[in-house]
């Protein structure tokens, strides 16, 4: 696979190029035991995100309450129009209610580490990468983000069956997410699952026709499982999408090799 590819994509799943908990004003009377922590307001119990390159609305509210659907509360509270455009480096501020806000802050703290293993995964720094991500799931275990990218820490060092379970439980809660079904399926793949991987390239696909990738892994499944004709059609079918980069000449080769060329 393409590795500048690969290191976009991980960094789609950056959380915050940087951000801020406010919290105003000061506590006048420290809480006794019996009462326990006082929850601040509601209008400063809020988190300021700074955008960061090819991020989403989605995913921001994905790693901030756990549920990408909030997107469209984060657009509202900041009057934004066109969910689908917003402007990296720009700051949004984000609302919690009084049950959310503990989470909130948790997974707020789980970003900076996140990040971090986001950067040394890029640079190839994989051993330093997985104590990162480790250490954000320890804050928030729930930081799908965080778990995602472990998964690939996984599947780089060959730990296919470590991978497999992170990758299981995500598309367990996510099954509609191109991503996670793809890792998955190339977790599957480097198993030799070949046929359990064709399940999840075409789901991947299914939920994002034109995902070359899925695609491409789609087709080797069904070549390497024996599934030869499936492979013919499935290779044309790349060859749809792609017909000009180094992936095209490999199913080009692959191709004619099935067709007996």
């Amino acid at each position: 696979m393409n590795r500048t590819r690969d290191r976009a994509r991980n960094r789609i799943f950056i959380a915050a190029a940087g951000l801020l908990i406010v919290v105003g004003g000061c506590a006048k009377q420290v809480a006794s035991p019996e009462s326990g922590p006082r929850l601040p307001a509601a209008d400063q119990r809020v988190i300021e995100h700074v955008v960061g390159p090819g991020e989403s609305l989605a995913r921001i509210a994905d790693n901030y309450y756990g549920d990408p659907d909030r997107y469209a509360d984060i657009a509202r509270q900041n009057t934004i129009t066109d969910p689908g455009r917003i402007v990296p480096g720009s700051v949004l501020r984000l609302q919690f209610s009084a049950a959310e806000w503990d989470a909130a802050q948790k997974r707020a703290a789980a970003l900076k580490p996140y990040n971090k293993g986001v950067d040394l995964l890029a640079n190839e720094r994989v051993g330093e990468a997985e104590k990162q991500f480790k250490l954000a799931l320890a804050t928030a275990p729930d930081l799908r983000a965080a778990k995602y990218n472990l998964a690939l820490v996984y599947l780089k060092r060959g730990r296919n069956d470590r991978a497999l379970t992170l990758l299981e439980q995500l598309t367990t809660e996510r099954p509609d997410d191109p991503d996670f079904l793809f890792a998955r399926g190339n977790a599957l793949f480097q198993s030799t699952r070949f046929d359990e991987a064709t399940v999840q390239f075409a789901a991947a696909l299914d939920n994002r026709p034109g995902f070359k990738r899925a695609a491409f892994g789609l087709a080797r499944s069904y070549q390497e499982g024996g599934h030869t004709q499936r492979a013919i059609v499935a290779w044309q079918n790349y060859l749809k999408l792609d017909d000009s980069s180094g992936w095209a000449s490999t199913a080009r080769r692959n191709l004619r090799q099935l067709q007996g060329e």
